[in-house]
């Protein structure tokens, strides 16, 4: 029985055209425990080893919204100017840019970039973190350089309620300037009573 379906002209042409390059294997982080595992390069989940946590190894883009569940991935997250995100959390190995509005805790193992367009209602807790001029910011916590990632229950962060769980929670230790020359040790000035007196000997 003959055909007489003739293709459209855009599918012969995507037919020919070169399809994209594929690495075989990466290398990714795992968001729970921050284990480092090589993974197929067509993976879009996987399993991490060390932890036993399913992991989401494609990078997200935020177009319109999102609401409810968390943001996970190995890979990097971005909010675009028009979308709106309102999640427990949003975690990624790599980066995050906030050029939406954002309500959520955002832990990332890279950088954390606010545009100008950016608004974030919640907290972060990143490696480096850039806030361009007319970002707007109501937060409880920021915390750069950070190594939460690896570290928090992502779970238990997940179920607790915005700013109460242990993704907020930070211990405060006095920064230290790896720079900076250590202040000498102070003299100790011993009272006039209790200083020893010469006695000459003649």
């Amino acid at each position: 029985m003959a055909s007489f379906f003739k293709p459209p002209r855009f599918l012969m042409r995507d037919r020919g055209a070169a399809r994209p390059v594929v690495p075989q294997s990466r290398d990714v982080v795992c968001y729970r425990c921050a284990a480092v595992l090589p993974v197929s390069g067509y993976a879009e989940s996987a399993s991490c080893p060390r932890c036993a946590g399913n992991l989401r190894l494609l990078p997200l883009e935020i177009t319109k919204g999102h609401w409810g569940t968390s943001l996970l991935t190995t890979e990097s997250i971005i909010v675009h100017p028009e979308a709106q995100v309102i999640a427990n959390l949003t975690v990624a190995s790599g980066d995050i840019t906030i050029a939406g509005s954002v309500h959520s805790m955002c832990i990332a193992g890279g950088t954390v970039t606010l545009t100008q367009t950016g608004e974030l209602r919640g907290g972060v807790r990143a490696a480096r973190v850039i806030i361009e001029p007319g970002a707007r910011i109501t937060g409880s916590v920021i915390e750069s350089p950070s190594k939460a990632l690896g570290t928090l229950d992502i779970e238990a962060a997940a179920r607790a309620r915005p700013g109460t769980g242990p993704a907020s929670q930070i211990e405060i230790k006095p920064f230290e300037d790896p720079l900076s020359t250590p202040e000498p040790p102070p003299t100790i000035v011993l009272p006039r009573s209790t200083q020893q007196r010469l006695r000459v000997v003649r």
